[in-house]
């Protein structure tokens, strides 16, 4: 899977002749109609940043809190995970209200 972002295709909507492209509000559109199971999109972002943190040998917080406002942010790679980071924790909000995460932040 690839992040959605930046009109990446999104596996599983994509039409058997070809694949089409969704953008990130397109995206949030569906997650929040019910379209696209919340679960999968947080499962597929999460193996995305998995395969990241696998690839440079580091964690998506440490990286997030490193590269953030360096010029290694403008890298593609580093750009898409910077994406993938974010959305995995917008689609983890929209899935669970904050008072539900709360206990959890410990």
């Amino acid at each position: 899977m690839t992040c959605p972002n930046r009109g990446d295709t999104v596996p599983g909507m994509q039409n058997a002749k070809r694949s089409s492209k969704m953008t990130k509000a397109e995206l949030i559109r569906r997650v929040s109609s019910g379209a696209l199971p919340t679960d999968t999109v947080l499962t597929d972002l999460a193996r995305k940043l998995h395969d990241f943190e696998t690839k440079y040998h580091m964690r998506s917080e440490v990286f997030h809190a490193l590269i953030v406002g360096t010029p290694a942010e403008d890298t593609p790679d580093f750009v898409n995970w910077a994406m993938c980071y974010r959305s995995y924790f917008r689609t983890l909000q929209a899935k669970f209200s904050l008072k539900t995460l709360a206990p959890y932040a410990r």
